[in-house]
């Protein structure tokens, strides 16, 4: 009971803390640009509703935390409500000494700056984040080499085999197979040109991606191209020899061998110097094992083997002494390394950051065209109750640093998602601007009023879509 008490205690700080960052960032956006250019702001509050606590700074502002953690507010002079609509009374009896400290007072392209500079704080913060965690830990990814190719997918039919290391796709240098998987999910189906390196010499292979439907960690699938690789997986065992201890111990292909003898599984030569030196003694193995038919990480099965390696002198490569001491092989023969890790200067990270939010940008435009086109998972929508429940999940399992990096990436999401020209949201107010400029002035009232009831309307049925969603998932577990 304690535990659960506290894991919803921790679920609930996280999310606090993520939406917390991401929205106090985005409204100091709006909040610095408006200062900039003479806009009074009336009110800058963190949350919705009764105000917790708060404070009133030298400029007349009013600094607060509400009691509803699910978004924020600046509210400008001459604003009507938290949506910056205009208040039309208050504006139409504006004094001319008043007017250059209204927001709807300001030129065009000022009111553009102060609308977009809300999104902009946001992938500024994503950028930041990652660039800090670039410098702090660098980046371990797996390395460029594909492990497995899967049957009836398109690498196999292209020529692709395990061990076979990606030099590059479309001419961009794949340092890493997270690389590889960017390139792959965002080529909407188009032929990419792989350069792979295969016993020292390089060949060009020519690979269509496919759509292929996953399961996701959180309920929902996933409809993205592929092309049926995995990365290189240490201890993945691709073949078991008939007869052999290996065999007799139990072990099958596809199972992943993550210690031996108490020691965890970091590259081939783990496995091969414990086979090498146990002089015939029992080498104990943890196994883990996905059960038949299942695809998600919840129905995988952890096994302890002993296997006794036969009594040979091992030699050749490190896959060739695991298979003539124990009689099982490593998927990606001769692949020492499955890890490549990469350092950062400030330079170098802030790059790396800039270019972890292009993609989230682009991967989450290729999903909204998805589902406009009906090609992907609208169950893949999540509202508050998703990001508290992913948030929670993230800071009881993994902790802070994972909680931060989740924050980035929701810092981008928010970013975009309110840079959409629907009014209520900053690119629904960019658009208004956008028609005041050609037009030579603003919108008229009636116009405005019923773009914004259309804006909250369609807000408020994606939120309640949404939360239909992520109950949805709750309640299937």
């Amino acid at each position: 009971m304690i535990e659960l008490v506290t894991s919803f205690a921790l679920g609930g700080l996280g999310f606090v803390f993520v939406i917390s960052l991401v929205v106090f960032v985005h409204e100091l956006g709006h909040f610095l640009a408006g200062r900039y250019f003479g806009v009074k702001v009336e009110v800058f509050s963190i949350g919705f509703g009764r105000e917790l606590f708060g404070f009133t700074d030298r400029h007349g502002t009013r600094w607060k935390v509400a009691a509803l953690p699910l978004g924020g507010y600046v509210k400008f002079w001459g604003d009507e409500n938290a949506a910056s609509a205009p208040d039309h009374d208050q504006l139409n009896q504006v004094a001319e000494a008043d007017r250059s400290k209204s927001f709807h007072h300001k030129a065009w392209w000022q009111k553009t700056i102060i609308a977009a500079a809300g999104p902009v704080a946001n992938f500024i913060l994503a950028v930041a984040i990652l660039a800090a965690l670039f410098i702090v830990y660098g980046s371990t990814a797996p390395s460029p080499v594909i492990g497995s190719v899967k049957k009836g997918y398109p690498a196999e039919e292209a020529g692709l085999k395990a061990g076979d290391r990606v030099v590059s796709i479309d001419g961009r240098a794949m340092e890493s197979f997270s690389d590889l998987v960017k390139v792959v999910s965002v080529s909407d189906g188009h032929t990419l040109s792989f350069v792979i390196e295969r016993d020292g010499a390089r060949q060009i292979i020519a690979v269509t991606p496919k759509m292929i439907v996953k399961p996701d960690s959180f309920g929902s699938t996933i409809r993205d191209p592929g092309i049926g690789v995995s990365p290189v997986i240490p201890g993945q065992v691709q073949t078991v020899e008939s007869g052999s201890p290996a065999a007799a111990a139990g072990l099958r292909a596809d199972d992943v061998i993550f210690s031996v003898n108490g020691a965890s599984v970091t590259n081939f030569r783990d496995i091969a110097g414990a086979m090498a030196s146990s002089a015939g003694k029992p080498v104990e193995l943890k196994v883990a094992r996905r059960k038949p038919d299942q695809k998600t990480s919840r129905e995988t099965e952890f096994l302890d083997m002993k296997l006794v390696p036969r009594a040979v002198i091992a030699s050749g490569t490190v896959d060739q002494q695991v298979l003539e001491a124990a009689g099982f092989a490593v998927y990606a023969k001769g692949a020492p390394e499955p890890y490549v890790r990469v350092t950062y200067g400030l330079l170098g990270a802030v790059a790396a950051g800039a270019d972890e939010v292009k993609f989230i940008v682009v991967k989450t435009i290729y999903f909204i065209g998805q589902l406009l086109t009906g090609s992907a998972d609208y169950q893949q929508l999540s509202g508050p109750i998703g990001i508290a429940t992913v948030s929670g999940k993230v800071a009881v399992e993994y902790g802070l640093v994972p909680l931060i990096n989740l924050a980035a990436v929701l810092s981008v999401s928010i970013g975009l998602l309110n840079l959409f020209p629907i009014p209520m949201l900053d690119g629904g107010h960019i658009l208004y601007y956008a028609i005041e400029a050609v037009r030579g002035r603003p919108l008229g009232e009636r116009a405005q009023e019923i773009g914004f009831r259309i804006g909250l309307g369609f807000v408020g049925c994606l939120l309640l879509f949404a939360t239909w969603n992520d109950l949805a998932k709750l309640v299937s577990g």
